[in-house]
């Protein structure tokens, strides 16, 4: 009898150390995926900052001079130093989480206070994507007659993809 506890004893011992490290194994290798949850993905811009990283790639292979690299670096950098100021502090963070939590716990639901909430979220959002499309415009005025035409062929063919 007890060599029968034994042996159920150790199977489940063995049983749940696979179970758990197969779900450890699964758990790094989603991680590691490109499936909308890694560094390019659902958080684009945690990570390796993909904003300019990925616009740089957008010029790669248009023979840009030293003058026009320097300049879009220059142009790059203005615009994440004024990002930099324009993003929201810790405790303004906080504050939005904690308004986010008392939405969920509140006893009355105010629809009207969540839709302004989210209102105001969705407003900087756009603003976030109307600066992006307008700094790639201003780079994309940098580029000669023959780089913009070059610029937008490739463009049409990255889309087709």
């Amino acid at each position: 009898m007890k060599n029968n506890t034994l042996k159920a004893s150790l199977l489940a011992i063995v049983a749940s150390t696979t179970l758990l490290t197969a779900g450890v194994y699964a758990a790094d290798n989603a991680k590691d995926s490109n499936d909308g949850h890694g560094k390019q993905g659902y958080h684009q811009m945690k990570g390796d900052r993909g904003g300019h990283k990925d616009m740089r790639k957008m010029f790669r292979g248009l023979d840009l001079t030293d003058e026009q690299k320097t300049e879009l670096k220059a142009l790059f950098t203005s615009h994440r130093d004024e990002m930099k100021q324009s993003r929201p502090s810790k405790e303004e963070r906080a504050a939005q989480k904690e308004q986010m939590l008392n939405f969920i716990t509140a006893t009355n639901f105010s629809e009207d206070e969540v839709r302004q909430a989210l209102a105001a979220k969705q407003e900087a959002r756009q603003q976030k994507a109307v600066d992006m499309l307008k700094l790639q415009n201003q780079a994309y005025q940098l580029l000669t007659p023959e780089q913009q035409e070059k610029f937008k062929q490739r463009f049409a063919k990255h889309g087709k993809r």
